[in-house]
């Protein structure tokens, strides 16, 4: 993963909720590789004649991302573990266990999550005055690259029992 992102600038959204990394890059490898289809466009788009035409459109467009958030597909909803609360989102209210309504930062917007047959499916309502920001998907900044690459090496550390030493300034 960690050379996926830094090599590829493979970005994964949500990747502290990410349950099996294995399976995720198993299934953008058969995704690219057997079926020649750009991650970010799915199936909007007719597949490509070869890995290396995928590889160029998704390095000349900036699609070495995930799609997510859309409404769209959701067949890589079993990768992730969906039950744990975002931090900062406070649960307000819950059903019968298949739909949850959270209330966002600052109280500004709602996350309506609900599970179905096809999936899970997550719904953000906001205020209009907010929508120019709803609308951008902005690129991985050095810092956000930084902070993957630290939160998948310590998960990577976790599952495997590993300790990790401190920094002198991150020493209390």
């Amino acid at each position: 993963m960690v050379h996926m992102h830094r090599k590829h600038g493979l970005f994964v959204p949500d990747s502290e909720y990410l349950k099996d990394p294995h399976g995720l890059l198993t299934y953008v490898g058969l995704k690219m590789k057997r079926d020649f289809i750009c991650l970010y466009c799915n199936d909007r788009r007719q597949p490509f004649q070869s890995l290396e035409a995928v590889r160029k459109h998704m390095d000349a467009k900036g699609h070495c991302k995930l799609r997510y958030g859309d409404g769209g597909d959701d067949e890589d909803a079993d990768l992730e573990d969906s039950t744990i609360t975002a931090e900062g989102k406070q649960l307000i209210a819950a059903g019968d266990g298949n739909n949850n309504i959270e209330l966002g930062i600052g109280g500004s917007e709602l996350v309506i999550t609900s599970k179905g047959g096809k999936g899970t499916r997550v719904r953000t309502l906001g205020s209009r005055e907010f929508t120019r920001y709803y609308r951008q998907k902005p690129r991985p900044s050095a810092v956000t690259k930084c902070a993957l690459a630290l939160s998948l090496a310590s998960c990577s550390y976790k599952s495997m029992d590993l300790v990790t030493v401190q920094s002198k300034d991150e020493s209390f």
